[in-house]
């Protein structure tokens, strides 16, 4: 458990006694990575204008923090003190659920800019969210958030009790399930499963529609061996995440249903052939 890897010397300028934080890095690469893989996926689409994964990059970034950080206020209002409470991610808090549907509202903002079918956009990189939350939960593992429930399984995991860490004090040493393992895997397999489908697809939305489907059920089933419960929220049931799970695969089932028997597409004509602004 490395909550914090190491801090700069006190005499370098600026950055001087500064953490650099585990969880930072992992989301860091999560994003480079993400990014590669939504470079290849544009290129694919006929999108190969410099700055257009920038453009989508941003929107989806901005527009992702943002809903990951709103609908921790939703699940905890009493996080919420001021208008800045709604962009202060440096407070801590935010629901990657939140992060989901934000980011793919900032994606079909960049879709309506380039004229790209957002179906067709989202069979293309949304492999690329779920190969960024390989890295990201890694990263939850390291400080030790969305732990587990206790369990005393062959393959239980133990947290020291580091300070900084996120590990409540009488969970310290206690097997908990590495739920933050179970996610990374997930997505790991999530991805490995839509770029193989994505190869195949036979019209757009395709790739889409199956991925919210699969993540809904493979988050579900995960929420099943949490045990942060006050951190995540707790309603009748079920947790904030299994209730937009069960909405996420409505969705999911519904573009299947309605896209199903439609074309795929190809090529991307760029406003007037330029980036847009």
């Amino acid at each position: 458990m490395y909550p914090i890897l190491f801090r700069f010397p006190e005499a370098w300028p600026i950055v001087g006694g500064f953490p650099l934080r585990s969880f930072s890095v992992m989301v860091l690469v999560g994003v480079l990575m993400a990014a590669w893989w939504a470079g290849r996926a544009l290129k694919k689409q006929g999108v190969e204008a410099p700055g257009a994964v920038d453009h989508l990059l941003r929107n989806a970034l901005i527009a992702g923090f943002l809903g990951a950080r709103l609908l921790y206020l939703v699940v905890h209002p009493e996080a919420y003190h001021s208008l800045i409470s709604l962009i202060a991610v440096w407070e801590g808090g935010i629901v990657s659920y939140g992060g989901f549907f934000g980011g793919a509202f900032g994606a079909w903002l960049f879709a309506r800019a380039w004229k790209i079918p957002f179906t067709r956009l989202g069979d293309g990189v949304l492999p690329a969210l779920f190969l960024g939350q390989v890295f990201g939960r890694i990263g939850c593992l390291l400080v030790g958030d969305d732990h587990g429930a206790p369990w005393d399984g062959p393959w239980a995991v133990t947290f020291t009790g580091v300070p900084e860490s996120l590990i409540p004090p009488d969970l310290v040493g206690v097997p908990l399930h590495p739920s933050q393992i179970y996610l990374s895997l997930m997505n790991l397999v999530l991805f490995l499963v839509c770029v193989a489908v994505g190869k195949r697809r036979s019209f757009d939305g395709q790739v889409f529609g199956l991925g919210l489907i699969l993540y809904a059920i493979g988050r579900f089933l995960v929420e099943m061996t949490r045990g942060d419960d006050t951190a995540r929220g707790i309603y009748g049931a079920l947790s904030t995440s299994q209730w937009v799970s069960v909405g996420t695969a409505v969705i999911g089932v519904a573009m299947l249903v309605r896209l199903r028997g439609g074309e795929v597409t190809h090529g991307a004509t760029p406003p007037k052939g330029v980036q847009p602004a």
